[in-house]
């Protein structure tokens, strides 16, 4: 998830030690394991969200897309002579 090496972890760990003590670091450690949760939490709901939020666009799609479709068919049906411009009637 965060894409943490080894040297990297290390230098993390040395800091909280430095800055809380050893004594706090169960305790900062149990914050950081509270907030990696919430953050877990809130990125699952917003992934449901956008499935959701994608099937009910999909659902009102496909109707328009196969109205669109006949739509078309029927075009390609008319006869050929309605595809050409009318013929210029004014007058000279």
């Amino acid at each position: 998830m965060f894409d943490i090496g080894g040297g990297e972890l290390l230098l993390i760990l040395l800091v909280v030690l430095i800055l809380f003590g050893p004594k706090k670091i169960p305790e900062v450690a149990q914050l950081i394991g509270k907030g990696v949760q919430k953050v877990r939490r809130a990125q699952e709901e917003i992934v449901e969200q956008v499935r959701q939020i994608n099937t009910t666009v999909a659902e009102q799609v496909q109707p328009i897309a196969h109205e669109a479709s006949h739509l078309s068919e029927t075009i390609a049906r008319l006869p050929e002579s309605t595809h050409q411009p009318p013929a210029n009637t004014a007058e000279n």
